[in-house]
């Protein structure tokens, strides 16, 4: 069966939805015929076919095209009269001044059906999904009712609260943990960037009422001739027939359209830098936020009309959106974290600076040399137009002019001057946000150290954003450290030539900054004059001689890789720039799941999670099942030693809870193989912290054993070390080096804040429940 013929048998229901809605525009734009229901514009048609193409179909493959049909008629059996209703309370209380009419608006649409199903199946989607689905279906009708105010955008908001609630209710929907930093990022980026997308739809309804419908309606409308354009003002200067014709220019044509867009442009290149966790682009959206703001108070500010109270009760729910981007932005502040290389943002900026100067140049000269082109032109009048040249047209038209173009070339340089620029300078924020950041380029630097060398079993973690730097005076030797509450935390060991020499320089470092240096998952060999050590981790290590896993230790190996092969699940070793964007997907699926379940957001530092799996070199090892299926995967850091792979260590590792139940073992094992293969002598399935067992425990192991044991139900790593001792490893032991048992304090609040930097009181407070949720448990039992 070709491709097109399943896609339509697997969902007819949303095709045939999309005939509908294009048939009820064409019926309606047919001399008035289905005038009182019908979509009004071609704009409003695209937007629900897009909106339906997008959430529509993982609904019906959800629900089934039976109570897919079944759930969109109820929508819109049930939230259109509830819908005429909540109007009809807007309009009597008046909170609806740039809003369209809405109790003689009876132009309704199939948005009920569309997102009343979609809000109704997202219970049944996966957690990663399902807040998507959700923040999309809430955000964009919400964001179109407070911009355009029309009764579908009304329908819109009230399908989608009553059907997600209603889905949450049919799913027994239990409420999830917090999502993970990579998953906020997401969210975020896509809030602001719904809301900034907000006027582009409005502008697709030539009869939107609003705040930016007199540039919406202009733009649709003739445009007045430059002759005229200019014959009026020559005519009548300052009059506002000259001003009418003047602002009807400046947003109608190509060039005004471009200009009223880079905004939005601006506004999604941030939106990217967001999704990277870039804090220069947290700081740009949310002035962007500011920006949108006062440009609507000032263009909205009319305190005559309806009185201070009505009217500042509108003008707060046109600013709601934008309101709500910024309170998103300042909420997840933390997982921003993410700086520029300061080099490269001074060249940006220089660059900027200098395509400022050449296109301000321009304007001068060029505005001097047509100055018989435009009306009443002198230097002054050039002057004070010039930064006027680098606003959208819905901001200039809430300004004064000083010239008035009558040629189409003085057309072209009053057009296109700023918005060159700008497009210039979005085109460089996406090129700084699209290159990985490193804020320093120290880990440039470290990483052709570590694999020109040799590092230990961590060294490659070091590689990690959110690590500090410290070379030795040579700079063939470095050490990666978090410094916080007074503490220069290390990862792992010194990584390059002189080890020794490079700890002692990076103590004494560490003491003239008034930081107190403590070495954390370093091995027993690592020694250090005055310092002591206590237990933290515990190391599995397998060696590649024994690849035939014989005898009964291994069963339950054999037993996992028997059940792979005869349920069609093949190994992939691979990495993340290899990887379809299909399995990219699921792989984040996957990993968003399994954060989901934790009481505390996901650990940093010396565990990865899904930014870890993008770092280069980092080798990934799935399980796919024959239909596509990911049923688990593992990430893979390679260890170096005299500048070649001697082993690797396992970072993330994730299961599916619908594949089958010797996914690890399988992945395991075949990581061992694959080591095998490639002459590695070893793997190391990494450490557990707060899993050992010191052979001779003092009162602080104790204590440490004691931590272990009631952080299990928040993380499970005994668990996790237990699972690991079924491949029969040697285990080795990770200390923590100190020079001060009365800064034990201090650097366990230090190792607190480098595994979970974001914490954050809710996740404290969701923490605490799921412990004493565990001890009370626990004491039942």
């Amino acid at each position: 069966m070709s491709r097109s013929k399943t896609f339509l048998r697997r969902n007819p229901v949303t095709l045939l939805l999309i005939v509908i809605v294009w048939a009820l525009w064409i019926l309606g734009a047919s001399d008035g015929l289905l005038d009182d229901l019908s979509v009004h514009t071609a704009g409003g048609a695209f937007m629900l076919t897009l909106l339906a193409l997008a959430v529509d179909i993982p609904a019906e493959r959800t629900l089934g095209w039976k109570r897919f049909l079944a759930v969109g008629v109820a929508s819109q059996l049930i939230v259109v009269p509830l819908s005429l209703v909540i109007a009809k309370g807007i309009e009597i209380a008046g909170l609806n001044r740039w809003g369209d009419d809405l109790l003689r608006s009876t132009r309704m649409t199939l948005i009920a059906f569309i997102i009343g199903t979609a809000g109704f199946a997202s219970a049944r989607l996966p957690r990663l999904w399902r807040r998507r689905v959700r923040l999309v279906i809430l955000v964009l009708p919400a964001t179109m009712a407070l911009y355009s105010g029309t009764l579908p955008d009304v329908i819109g908001v009230t399908a989608a609260v009553l059907s997600i609630a209603a889905g949450a209710w049919w799913a027994k929907e239990t409420r999830g943990a917090g999502a993970s930093a990579s998953e906020k990022r997401v969210l975020t980026a896509l809030v602001v960037g719904i809301v900034a997308l907000g006027p582009l739809f409005v502008a697709l309804n030539p009869g939107a009422e609003g705040p930016f419908s007199p540039v919406t309606q202009l733009m649709w409308s003739g445009g007045a001739s430059d002759a005229l354009t200019a014959g009026l003002c020559h005519s009548l200067p300052g009059s506002q027939e000259c001003q009418d014709a003047l602002s009807w220019s400046r947003v109608y044509g190509l060039g005004p359209a471009v200009a009223d867009l880079i905004p939005l442009l601006i506004q999604l290149v941030l939106c990217y830098g967001l999704w990277k966790g870039r804090l220069a682009a947290w700081w740009g959206s949310l002035l962007v936020q500011f920006a949108a703001m006062a440009v609507l108070v000032t263009q909205l500010f009319d305190l005559d009309e309806d009185g201070v109270a009505l009217y500042g009760i509108n003008l707060a729910a046109v600013l709601v959106p934008w309101l709500g981007c910024a309170c998103v932005l300042v909420w997840n502040r933390r997982v921003f974290s993410v700086r520029e290389n300061s080099a490269s943002v001074r060249r940006v900026l220089l660059r900027l600076l200098l395509a400022f100067v050449v296109v301000s140049a321009v304007w001068f000269v060029g505005a001097w040399l047509l100055r018989a082109s435009f009306d009443d032109a002198s230097f002054g009048s050039i002057a004070f137009e010039w930064p006027l040249r680098f606003f959208p047209p819905v901001v200039a038209l809430l300004l004064p002019y000083a010239l008035v173009p009558g040629t189409s070339a003085a057309w072209a340089l009053y057009e296109w001057v700023g918005t060159v620029f700008w497009l210039y300078a979005a085109w460089q924020g996406w090129r700084i946000f699209a290159r990985p950041a490193d804020p320093s380029g120290d880990a440039t630097h470290a990483r052709a150290i570590l694999e020109s060398g040799s590092g230990d079993h961590l060294s490659f973690m070091t590689l990690w954003e959110g690590n500090r730097y410290f070379f030795n005076e040579e700079g063939d030797t470095y050490v990666a450290y978090r410094a916080s509450r007074g503490v220069a935390l290390s990862l792992g060991q010194p990584v390059g030539l002189d080890t020794e020499g490079c700890a002692a320089e990076f103590e004494a470092f560490a003491r003239e900054n008034s930081l107190r240096p403590a070495w954390y998952s370093v091995s027993e060999a690592f020694e250090r004059p005055g310092f002591r050590r206590l237990e933290v981790a515990e190391e599995a290590v397998l060696s590649t001689e024994n690849t035939e896993f014989k005898g009964k230790k291994f069963q339950n190996v054999r037993t996992a890789r028997n059940k792979a092969g005869k349920e069609g699940v093949t190994t992939m070793w691979t990495t993340w720039s290899e990887l379809s964007l299909e399995l990219q997907a699921a792989v984040i699926a996957l990993s968003e799941e399994w954060v989901s379940e934790k009481s505390l957001p996901e650990m940093g530092f010396t565990l990865g999670s899904l930014p870890e799996l993008r770092v280069p070199g980092t080798r990934l090892l799935l399980a796919v099942g024959s239909d596509g299926s990911l049923h688990g995967v593992t990430s893979w850091l390679p260890v170096h030693h005299s500048g070649e792979i001697a082993g690797y260590t396992l970072d993330v590792m994730r299961r599916s809870e619908h594949g089958f139940k010797g996914v690890i073992e399988l992945l395991i094992s075949e990581a061992l193989l694959q080591a095998a293969a490639e002459g590695c002598e070893w793997i190391s399935l990494s450490g557990a912290p707060l899993s050992g067992s010191s052979s001779e425990p003092g009162l602080l192991d104790a204590l440490l054993s004691r931590v272990g044991e009631e952080m299990e139900p928040l993380y499970g790593f005994r668990t996790l070390a237990a699972s690991k001792r079924k491949f029969q490893p040697t285990e080795h032991a990770w200390y923590l080096a100190y020079d001060d048992e009365l800064a034990l304090p201090a650097i366990a609040a230090a190792v607190v804040h480098a595994y979970v930097p974001s914490l954050s009181a809710a996740d404290a407070a969701r923490a605490v429940r799921a412990w004493l949720a565990a001890r009370s448990e626990k004491l039942k039992q």
